[in-house]
């Protein structure tokens, strides 16, 4: 895609991108929950966007000569969300919105306390998540060959507190759905518990509700898999703050 630059308005494109909103007053960018440093402009009646936003939904540009040419990882063409109009090119998001990298989509459903006996250490209190993951790809396959988890070369899931401190996830709730195959289009829903240390009370750990959940992909696959991510970062962060 080739769009040729317009006079005072380098690096810029007009507005039409799914994923991110101009706000009312000063025409703010707000790329999916978070706002640019730089203002987009309206010209004759056009708005336009700077390249700097568009690098946040892993849009890149390229200029020669007086053609900038606009391309999306994973040859998805630039101005069409990966997954679907009603998905987010980028992979940040909210409770109960669901994220598309090219191979998995992925929705949270739910954030919920954890009693200490739901635990594998009684001593301890926490939170969990439920997950939907459904498998977008052409073939079947599993998080465990798709860059999932710790032995992937990725870090095992996590939840983020608001003092930027993580929970560790319990491991034996991430081992099944990570080694289990999944058929080309279906679907598992599963819940993965993490803990406060050991001492931590109950009312602790619900006065240190969650901001948000990540669950690290490694990019890397192997060539002979025959499957590849359709985004620079494939990894995905809820915010756990929203909800759609």
């Amino acid at each position: 895609m080739a769009v040729r630059m317009k006079s005072g308005v380098a690096g810029a494109l007009a507005l039409g991108m799914t994923g991110i909103a101009l706000a009312a007053s000063g025409y703010s960018v707000i790329v999916n929950g978070q706002t640019m440093p730089k203002p987009a402009v309206v010209i004759g009646g056009e708005t336009y966007v700077p390249l700097s936003a568009l690098k946040k939904l892993g849009i890149t540009g390229t200029l020669k000569g007086n053609a900038l040419t606009l391309s999306q990882g994973g040859g998805v063409p630039s101005g069409t969300a990966a997954g679907g109009a009603n998905q987010l090119p980028a992979l940040e998001g909210c409770l109960n919105e669901t994220l598309f990298n090219g191979i998995w989509r992925v929705k949270v459903t739910s954030l919920e306390a954890v009693r200490a006996a739901e635990l594998a250490n009684s001593d301890t209190s926490g939170w969990a998540v439920t997950l939907e993951m459904r498998n977008g790809a052409r073939r079947a396959t599993s998080l465990m060959n798709t860059g999932f988890g710790a032995a992937s070369g990725a870090s095992q899931p996590a939840l983020v507190l608001p003092d930027g401190n993580t929970l560790a996830v319990d491991e034996d709730d991430f081992l099944k759905p990570w080694s289990k195959e999944v058929l080309q289009g279906g679907v598992m829903t599963f819940k993965l518990r993490f803990s406060f240390p050991k001492g931590t009370t109950e009312a602790q750990a619900k006065a240190l509700k969650p901001t948000k959940f990540i669950l690290q992909v490694n990019p890397r696959l192997p060539a002979d898999l025959g499957l590849s991510y359709s985004v620079s970062d494939p990894s995905f962060r809820v915010r756990l703050t929203c909800r759609k």
